[in-house]
């Protein structure tokens, strides 16, 4: 009898030695588990944000070859800035881009943050600029047209190429912020647009 007992009670422990052990292993499993899912988010929103960031560099390759193509007196980088401010956003509301917005200078100006279109015409696609309407994303994105001058020299905002040194291009410069749970991130994707005519 009393080595029946000792079985029973082995038995037990050894039972709780199992739990502990499958216990251990289920959680290890799950922090896998959900570390990937983070690693998978985070790497999506870091191909959306290389995408916006490209999606404006287009746009204004866009906006030049139009420029191109209406010939005449139109120069080959109208529309790519506002007198000396060089920094906006494109312009994007149903489903078209409409045209560069140079209200927002910063990343905090409520223009910078880029929304999912709730318009019929374009539900769920990014929209931006003034008069977009959606639902705010974690994405900001800000578009900078810098001059490029005969000499070689890059403009900041507020300067210009001159008659002597003209303007011979533009240095395209989308810069696209977020924020996750790891933190704030930025993506930038530059371009130089001539005017090859």
């Amino acid at each position: 009898m009393h080595h029946a007992s000792f079985v029973r009670g082995q038995t037990l422990v050894e039972l709780m030695v199992a739990m502990f052990v499958i216990i251990v292993g289920l959680a290890g499993a799950s922090n896998v588990i959900f570390s990937n899912a983070r690693a998978q988010a985070e790497s999506a929103e870091r191909v959306t944000a290389g995408n916006l960031a490209r999606e404006a560099v287009e746009l204004a390759k866009a906006v030049r070859d139009s420029n191109w193509v209406a010939g005449g007196g139109v120069a080959f980088d109208a529309g790519l800035s506002a007198g000396t401010d060089y920094t906006g956003v494109p312009r994007m509301e149903g489903g078209a881009f409409i045209d560069m917005d140079f209200t927002p200078n910063a990343m905090s100006d409520a223009t910078a943050v880029l929304k999912r279109s709730t318009n019929p015409a374009s539900a769920g696609l990014f929209v931006q600029g003034t008069g977009a309407s959606g639902s705010d994303t974690p994405f900001r994105r800000l578009v900078t047209f810098a001059p490029i001058c005969a000499d070689g020299s890059i403009q900041a905002s507020g300067s210009a190429c001159t008659v002597v040194n003209p303007k011979i291009g533009v240095r395209v410069s989308a810069v696209v912020e977020w924020t996750q749970r790891t933190g704030s991130h930025d993506i930038t994707v530059e371009d130089e647009l001539y005017d090859w005519r």
